[in-house]
């Protein structure tokens, strides 16, 4: 059975909400998921990248995430931050997924003087070229897709292999499925109907098995 690789924020992340990892896991593909919550590409990439070092996989699929989220390390001096945000009161993997709100002074004054968008989105790109190599080197098939619009303005952007005309958010807002959205706490994870429509273009577009086809074929939207 081939080995699947996959990470991403929250679209993908199968925790309080099914995703397409969830609908992949139950059609029986064999998946190692290091998703989270609200994580960086910062996180994303850099969990993906080191696992490549240490495990073979047939496929790897990375699901970017929107530009300007934070990833904190916690420690005793900003674990109170995390314990009262009042939505992303959360750690993952002893970081503290904060996003891309303003609701702190400390955050508040990051994004205004000491955020850097260009190396953001450079620092983005050159993972995603390292990630592209490791996987070229090792014979491993490799699917990006964009979780949210990145409008990227880095040229260097377009040696990365991406489907850069399509957006999980943009695409799901557009479909039928989004009138059924739970918009409960800011979610802004697509709901599990279209979840399901998500597993079938990533098969359809990357995966490519027939059998698996068949099996997604079989749940009901």
């Amino acid at each position: 059975m081939s080995k699947i690789l996959t990470s991403g924020c929250g679209i993908t992340f199968p925790g309080e909400r099914p995703t397409w990892v969830n609908v992949f896991k139950i059609c029986g593909l064999d998946i190692t998921d290091l998703s989270g919550p609200a994580i960086s590409n910062t996180l994303i990439l850099n969990q993906l990248i080191t696992e490549l070092y240490k495990n073979q996989y047939n496929y790897v699929i990375c699901q970017l995430t929107s530009k300007k989220k934070l990833d904190i390390e916690l420690n005793k001096n900003n674990k109170s931050l995390m314990e009262n945000d009042s939505l992303r009161n959360f750690s993952y993997k002893g970081y503290w997924p904060s996003s891309l709100s303003t609701e702190h002074e400390a955050k508040q004054s990051y994004y205004r003087y000491l955020y850097s968008p260009t190396l953001d989105e450079e620092d983005t790109i050159l993972k995603l070229l390292h990630l592209q190599n490791i996987c070229k080197e090792t014979k491993t098939e490799l699917y990006i897709i964009q979780g949210y619009d990145m409008n990227w303005a880095n040229n260097l952007i377009n040696e990365v292999c991406m489907d850069k005309n399509f957006v999980i958010q943009k695409d799901y807002k557009n479909s039928k499925l989004y009138e059924k959205h739970d918009f409960t706490n800011e979610n802004t994870v697509p709901n599990k109907f279209y979840q399901i429509e998500l597993a079938k273009y990533i098969n359809r577009n990357f995966l490519k098995q027939d059998e698996l086809n068949k099996k997604l074929e079989k749940f009901n939207v």
